[in-house]
C-alpha cells in the first residue's frame, strides 16, 4: 500500500504479485504454490491479468504521495514436471502503469523456479518441498517495476490435506541487488505465506492466502490477503479468479488487487498398476490346474482328451460346429456339406437336414446320358437309408441340375431324365412310389457362376428336397400318383 520513504534512485519491483502457483491442479494455491511437483511428464501453460491500486507510495511532509498509482499487468507462464522435480516460470508485462511521470508500459522481471519435493504426507506429517526462484533483471527500474540486478529466493513449503481442507505454509528469504536509500535497504527480505483451501469438488476449490515477499529487509513487509477460486474442466482447461487487499504499507502491497488466470494442463496418464501377486497354488475354478497355468481360470477344464492341460473347457473338440453334448463322433468332424444344426456330429454320405437330404458325394452318370454309374450306388444307398428313417415325410422331390455345357433344351431334358432315373432306383429299392417325385431344371439354377473354375462340377448335381403337396411342381414326374392327387 504505502512506502515509508522512497527515492527514484532505488531500483525496486513494486509489482508485488508473484505467481508461484503455476499448476492447473484445481486444489492448488495461486500465490504460495505447492509442495507437490505433479506427475512426471505433465505440463501447464497459462496467461492472465492482474490490476493493483496504489502498490507504491512515499511519505512526504504534507502527507502520502502515490509513486505508482495503478499497475495493470499481463503475464504468461508455465511449468513442467519430470523426474520428481517441477520447473516453472512467469513473465510479467506491465501494460497499464500510472506513476508520477504519467502512463507507461514496461516489461517486468522474469522469474524462473524449481520445486524439489523432499517427502510426501504420512500420518500427521505434511508434505514438504524446497522452492528456489531466480528473477532476471528484464524489468524497468525507472518505473519501479524491475531491479538493477538478478534476485533469488529459497523457501520451504509444507502442505497438508485434511479431508476437503488443505493447508499450506511457506517460509524463506529473498535476496536482491544490495542498495540503500533513506531508510530502505535492499538486499535480503522475508518470503512467507500461509494458506487454507476448501475443495468444493474434484474440479473446484476456494482458497485464502496471506503472503509477503520482498528483498527490502525487515523495515517494510508487503503483506496481502488473497481470496481466490479455481476450476478445471475434465479436458484440461482451467481458470482462477481472485482479489487481494493490502494489510501493511510494504513495497508491493497494493490497496487492492484483482486478477484472473486461464490455462491448460496436460496430465500424463498414470502407468498401469502392476498385476497383483498370484498364489502359485491358487485354483479358482477347482479343475486341478493352478491359475498361473490356467487359460480359463473361471471355467473348469473338461477332461475329454482334447487340450486337457490348458484349463479351458472344450465345447467342440473336432471344431465341426456340433457341440460335445450332441456330437456322437467327437474326434471326427462332419463333412463341409453337412449342416451342424441338424447333424449328429458324424461324417456321413447322406444326412437329413430339415427340409432336404444333404449328400456329401456326387451321383455320377454316364457322359451325356441318364445311366447311373456304379460309384453312384453307395450314395443312393445312403439316401435310401435316410428316407426309411423318416417315414413321417410324405414327399421327396428329386431335382436334377446340369452345368451350362450344351443347349438349354438338351440340358433340361438330360436333368429331367437323370432325376427320374434316381427316383426310379429308390422306388425299385423299397421307397413307396407315392412318396417320390422328380423334376429337371437344366442349367437354370446354378450354385456358382459359370465362369468359376469349379462351376462345371459343382452345378452338375442331384438334390433331394422335402415338399408339401401344395408345393409340388405341376410338371413333376411320379412313379405312382398319390391317392389324394388322383382324387383331385
Amino acid at each position: 500500500m504505502f512506502l515509508l520513504a522512497c527515492s527514484t534512485a532505488l531500483a525496486l519491483d513494486a509489482h508485488g504479485f508473484e505467481l508461484l502457483g503455476t499448476s492447473g491442479n484445481p486444489h492448488s494455491f495461486t500465490r504460495v504454490g505447492s509442495a507437490y511437483a505433479g506427475r512426471s511428464g505433465s505440463w501447464d501453460a497459462l496467461t492472465g491479468f492482474d490490476y493493483a491500486q496504489n502498490p507504491l507510495a512515499e511519505t512526504m511532509p504534507w502527507g502520502r504521495e502515490p509513486v505508482l498509482s495503478s499497475l495493470g499487468t499481463l503475464y504468461v507462464g508455465g511449468g513442467y514436471s519430470f523426474g520428481g522435480l517441477r520447473l516453472d516460470g512467469a513473465l510479467p508485462i506491465h501494460a497499464m502503469g500510472e506513476d508520477q511521470t504519467g502512463s507507461f508500459s514496461a516489461p517486468g522481471d522474469a522469474r524462473l523456479g524449481v520445486l524439489v519435493p523432499t517427502f510426501g504426507e504420512q500420518g500427521l506429517r505434511p508434505a514438504l518441498g524446497l522452492q528456489a526462484n531466480v528473477w532476471l533483471p528484464t524489468g524497468d527500474e525507472l518505473h519501479h517495476v524491475g531491479g538493477l540486478g538478478p534476485r533469488a529466493s529459497v523457501a520451504a513449503v509444507a502442505e497438508k490435506g485434511l479431508g476437503n481442507v488443505g493447508l499450506v505454509a511457506m517460509v524463506g528469504a529473498e535476496i536482491g541487488y544490495p542498495e540503500q536509500d533513506r531508510n530502505l535497504v535492499a538486499g535480503i527480505g522475508p518470503m512467507v505465506g500461509l494458506g487454507a483451501r476448501y475443495n468444493v469438488s474434484d474440479a473446484a476449490s476456494a482458497a485464502l492466502e496471506v503472503t509477503s515477499q520482498s528483498d527490502m529487509g525487515l523495515g517494510t513487509w508487503p503483506v496481502e490477503a488473497t481470496l481466490s477460486g479455481r476450476y478445471r474442466l475434465p479436458a484440461g482447461a482451467w481458470a482462477a479468479l481472485g482479489g487481494s487487499a493490502g494489510l501493511t504499507d510494504g513495497v508491493g502491497a497494493a490497496s487492492w488487487r484483482a486478477f484472473v488466470t486461464v490455462g491448460w494442463t496436460y496430465t500424463r496418464p498414470e502407468p498401469p498398476a502392476p498385476p497383483p501377486a498370484v498364489d502359485p497354488n491358487l485354483d479358482t475354478d477347482g479343475d486341478g490346474i493352478p491359475d498361473v497355468l490356467d487359460h480359463c481360470d473361471d471355467m473348469a477344464e473338461t477332461y475329454d482328451g482334447f487340450d486337457d492341460d490348458d484349463g479351458c473347457p472344450e465345447f467342440d473338440g473336432d471344431a465341426d460346429g456340433v457341440p460335445f453334448e450332441k456330437d456322437e463322433c467327437p474326434r471326427d468332424p462332419i463333412r463341409p456339406e453337412q449342416d451342424p444344426r441338424f447333424s449328429d456330429g458324424c461324417p456321413k454320405v447322406a444326412e437329413f437336414a430339415g427340409d432336404r437330404i444333404v449328400i456329401t458325394e456326387a451321383i455320377f452318370f454316364a457322359e451325356g446320358r441318364a445311366e447311373l454309374m456304379p460309384s453312384a450306388i453307395p450314395v443312393l444307398e445312403a439316401v435310401l437309408a435316410v428316407v426309411h428313417e423318416h417315414p413321417e415325410i410324405p414327399y421327396f422331390l428329386v431335382e436334377g441340375h446340369t452345368n451350362s455345357n450344351g443347349s438349354d433344351l438338351f440340358n433340361l431334358r438330360l436333368s429331367d431324365a437323370r432325376a427320374f432315373a434316381v427316383m426310379t432306383w429308390l422306388g425299385q429299392h423299397g421307397v413307396p412310389g407315392d412318396r417320390l417325385l422328380s423334376k429337371g431344371f437344366g442349367e437354370s439354377r446354378p450354385l456358382v457362376p459359370g465362369d468359376e473354375p469349379d462351376a462345371e462340377a459343382v452345378n452338375r448335381r442331384v438334390e433331394f428336397k422335402v415338399v408339401k403337396i401344395e408345393d409340388v411342381p405341376r410338371d413333376a414326374r411320379r412313379l405312382t400318383v398319390p391317392t389324394d392327387v388322383r382324387e383331385r
